[in-house]
């Protein structure tokens, strides 16, 4: 499973490429859109065993 780390990499390796010009606009958009659902979806288990399973949230440094 990649991390937020990794997906802010991936999103500025995606950035540099359309700056480039070796990707397209509307692939990027698309890539993009798709790591957004995934940070939400991520998002949303995270609140759910938070406050429905009263799970206790732990940080985890990845500092690389």
């Amino acid at each position: 499973m990649k991390t937020l780390i990794d997906i802010k990499q991936d999103m500025s390796e995606l950035y540099d490429a359309v700056k480039a010009g070796t990707v397209d606009l509307k692939t990027a958009s698309e890539l993009a859109n798709i790591s957004g659902k995934f940070l939400k979806a991520e998002q949303l288990a995270l609140a759910r065993d938070i406050f429905i399973n009263n799970k206790q949230l732990v940080i985890e440094n990845d500092a690389r």
